[in-house]
């Protein structure tokens, strides 16, 4: 069963309430870190357009907190961690002819296909199939269970990967490769996954979400302004290659570092031998 719906407490830290979710819940398991979980554990967290479209508004509200520096997606239960769109709410769109609302730029889970601010950490707590798969491809940090499995079925199922997950792969893991994946639609294992540099680390169930809630706190602790930019100047070589990508970051990033509050108490701190007192983050 999915977890029961509670009220959370928004802690004083927080700007500005997070949008209505019917299908997610949010925690604030420490200061600066987001826990977003999938509740939809009867049917293996897959996503209904609804679900999407809650999502895609709930990482831009994470973005434009200033006291968030870091989040952690995971699945409610132990078998899916997202097993992808709901399909049986597909095919009765397929078979009315109605058209279904439009997922938001951020692509699946408002995540597939996002650029965001901020990272965003998967504790992959079981399967990962189709959408679920598309979510991870474009997460920052994956922390997987054993029993985690990535897969790609759309061939089996007469649609195909269409939300970012097919350019990403190609890029993450080749030719080869991917081309396996996607055309036999066959299960990566965890320990495959490991290997290719998709999970950063495999961990038990009764440990995986604290992990990578430590690591969250670990990256939260950092510079908010300078996580920010590093992610941002990394990640534009997914859109434009390794030169331009590092003359973009240069443009786009470059004097705004240098002008953050945060770049001068962080040299300040290194010069007098103390502890950073990073300040919110409003790039």
């Amino acid at each position: 069963m999915s977890v029961p719906r509670t009220t959370i407490p928004v802690p004083d830290w927080i700007e500005n309430p997070y949008p209505h979710l019917e299908h997610s819940l949010v925690s604030f398991p420490s200061k600066h870190v987001l826990l977003v979980t999938i509740n939809r554990e009867e049917s293996m967290n897959c996503l209904p357009v609804e679900a999407t479209i809650e999502l895609g508004a709930l990482w831009k509200w994470y973005d434009a907190e200033p006291e968030l520096r870091c989040a952690v997606f995971t699945g409610a239960g132990k078998r899916a961690f997202c097993a992808g769109m709901d399909l049986k709410q597909r095919l009765n769109i397929i078979k009315t002819k109605e058209v279904a609302l439009e997922y938001p730029q951020g692509g699946f889970a408002g995540m597939s296909n996002r650029v965001g601010k901020k990272p965003i950490i998967v504790a992959c707590n079981g399967h990962a199939h189709g959408g679920g798969f598309e979510i991870v491809l474009n997460a920052d940090v994956i922390f997987a269970s054993p029993n985690a499995t990535f897969c790609l079925p759309e061939v089996l199922r007469g649609v195909s990967a269409l939300a970012g997950a097919l350019p990403r792969a190609m890029l993450l893991f080749g030719n080869h490769r991917t081309t396996d994946l996607i055309l036999t639609g066959r299960r990566l294992s965890v320990e495959e996954a490991l290997s290719w540099g998709l999970v950063k680390e495999i961990v038990t169930q009764e440990q995986l979400l604290a992990r990578a809630l430590a690591y969250a706190e670990e990256i939260a602790e950092k510079s908010p302004d300078s996580v920010i930019i590093s992610r941002l100047g990394a990640r534009e070589v997914w859109e434009t290659g390794v030169s331009r990508a590092t003359m973009r970051g240069q443009e786009l990033y470059a004097e705004a570092m240098l002008r953050s509050q945060n770049s001068a108490e962080g040299l300040a701190a290194y010069q007098e031998k103390r502890k950073p007192r990073w300040m919110p983050s409003y790039l």
